[in-house]
């Protein structure tokens, strides 16, 4: 049986996407190795990870990063914003659940949601 342990986004800086998403993240860095850098993910078993590539996927992510606010989505939102993130697209599900689509300065397109 194998479990997941770490998701690995490709980027062309490893290094600026790793320091953007720890910053927003609270995480701390594990390793970093030329071309590769590996994160914790707090409260959770696993890691996230960066590693450069000469060219990045375009279009939309098959796997992404849905991260659910703990109280105020909103205000989660907005300080990815103004940390340079870019609102996509916003969604309702319920009346208790609704989640934002974002992307980072590097290209990848995550969610963030209300608590599930």
């Amino acid at each position: 049986m194998v479990s997941v342990g770490m998701i690995t986004v490709d980027v062309l800086d490893e290094r600026a996407a790793a320091s953007w998403w720890r910053d927003r993240l609270g995480s701390e860095y594990l390793a970093q190795y030329p071309g590769f850098v590996m994160l914790d993910l707090p409260g959770s078993p696993l890691r996230l990870a960066f590693q450069q590539v000469a060219e990045v996927a375009k279009g939309k992510n098959r796997i992404h990063l849905d991260l659910e606010a703990s109280t105020d989505r909103s205000a989660e939102v907005t300080a990815f914003v103004d940390a340079g993130a870019q609102v996509l697209e916003e969604h309702r599900a319920s009346e208790d659940f609704a989640w934002s689509v974002l992307r980072d300065p590097f290209g990848l397109v995550f969610c963030v949601s209300d608590p599930h």
